[in-house]
This record gives C-alpha cells, structure tokens and sequence, in this order.
C-alpha cells in the first residue's frame, strides 16, 4: 500500500467524522432549539399567570386591610380618648411551654456521723434509693411433660336425640286358628227370571272345499291396446321419370344506366418527331 493510498485513507476517515458529527450538530441544532423556545414560552406563561394570581391576591387583601382600619377607626371614635376600655374576660389557658434547663448544683451537704467499731454491714435501708428489679431473663427449655392427671368425672348426660324414621314392615304372621261358625242369615229373597239372547258364538273352521262349478259364461271384450313402436325406416326407392320443362319466366327488371367510360384504357398520344 502507498503512501498516497494511506492519506486517501486518513482524509476519508477524518471526512466521514466530520459529516457526522455535522448532520448530528445539525439533527440537534433543529429538534432542541424548537423544543427548548416552547419549554421557555410554558415557563414564561406559567409565571405570568402565576404573577397575576399574585398581584389578584395582593389586590384583595388590600382591600380587606382598608375595610378593617375603616372599621377600628370608627369604632375607636366611639371610645374615651384615652384609647383604654375594660378588660375582658379571661381567655383560654394557653400550651404549656418548654422544660426549662438544669438548675445549678447545690452545695455539699455536712458530714455525716462517723460509724463505729462493730463491723456492721451496710443493709438496704441505709442507702437512699431502691434499686429496681432487674429485666426478665430469657425463657428457659420447657421441661419434661408431667404425669397423666387424675381421670375427670363424668359429663353430663346429653339431650334426647331425634326420633328416628319409620322401620320397614315386619315379615307376616303366621293363619291364625279357623273361627266357630256364625248364625245361619236370613233366607233370601226369591230370584226373577230375565231372558236374554247368548252372544253369537266363534266362527268355526272352514270346511273342506266343495266340487268344481260349471264354466261360467265369456267375459266382455277388452279395451284396443295403445300403438306399437314405429316400424324401421324402408329402403329408397327406384328414379322416377324425369319432369317436363316448366314454362319460360316472366321479363325481369331493366337495369340502370352504366358508369361513364374514361380513356385510361387509351394510350398517350404522340406527335411526329420534329414537332
């Protein structure tokens, strides 16, 4: 590779980082700018209503504030000159404030008496402050599980239960002993005769069949069957003789008047030589 093909190299590199970074500056330079003129444009808006909210407010309470000395000056013109009414009521008590700090140290007290030659040991009373129990210390491991108890004494008796439903039938029991004979009834009273016709009883078996019977008499003729099918087609017959000449036609139309000849079929004319 020669030295003009390498700085052709480098000069391309060094090209295509500049139009890069220039189409970026230029990418940026057209979506930032319009973007950060509309975010100062909101910006402005918003403290301008914010201001005007303001001055609205400051306006208001100006107003109020004159209303209020209008009204404390009339009511002081009503007033002594010395500017000074009755006290009122008491109001109501006010929070308590915050503990204030420590007080200095107070002096030592005066020795106490000297103790004697007994050897007694100091006891609780002695001391002027009573030590607090100490914190409860950490659960210990459960111990081994005791014996059984005595068994308790006996419940309650419970209440009645439901009545049940309906048991099935019990088998049947076995005839009991025949009864003594009853008194002989009464003699009934005497039966009328009714007659009436028996039903018409089953037909019975047919019986064996009986002797052939003479010829009967001829039936009347039948109704004429339809048409046969067409026969199949004959074969052609002989020439006839031939005709006789018809008589001549009638006189046809004249036709109309030809096309007027040219003399293209003519050849050209020609003069003598000399002319």
């Amino acid at each position: 590779m020669s030295k003009t093909d390498c700085e052709v190299e480098s000069v391309k590199k060094f090209a295509f980082f500049g139009v890069a970074v220039s189409t970026i500056a230029t990418l940026t330079a057209i979506v930032a700018v319009p973007m950060l003129c509309m975010y100062m444009q909101n910006v402005q808006s918003g403290l301008q209503d914010e201001l005007q909210y303001c001055r609205t407010r400051a306006t208001s309470l100006k107003g109020e504030f004159t209303k209020l000395d209008s009204f404390r000056t009339a009511e002081m013109s009503h007033r002594c000159s010395c500017g000074v009414g009755a006290a009122g009521p008491p109001g109501a008590p006010g929070q308590d404030g915050a503990p204030g700090n420590d007080g200095q140290p107070g002096q030592a007290g005066s020795p106490g008496q000297d103790a004697g030659d007994n050897h007694q040991q100091p006891s609780a009373a002695d001391f002027c402050f009573d030590c607090p129990a100490g914190p409860a210390g950490a659960p210990g491991s459960p111990g081994p599980k005791g014996p059984d108890g005595a068994p308790g004494a006996p419940g309650d008796a419970g209440s009645a239960g439901r009545p049940g439903g309906r048991g099935q039938p019990g088998p049947a029991g076995q005839p009991g002993a025949p009864g003594n004979d009853g008194p002989p009834g009464n003699p009934g009273r005497d039966g009328n005769v009714r007659t009436q016709p028996s039903p018409a009883g089953r037909p019975g078996a047919p019986g064996a069949p009986g002797p052939q019977g003479p010829a009967g008499p001829d039936g009347r003729p039948g109704n004429p069957g339809r048409d046969g099918q067409p026969g199949q087609p004959g074969e052609p017959g002989q020439d006839g003789q031939p005709g006789q000449n018809g008589a001549p036609g009638s006189r046809g139309n004249d036709g109309g008047n030809g096309g007027k000849g040219s003399c293209d079929h003519c050849p050209p004319p020609r003069t003598a030589p000399g002319y």
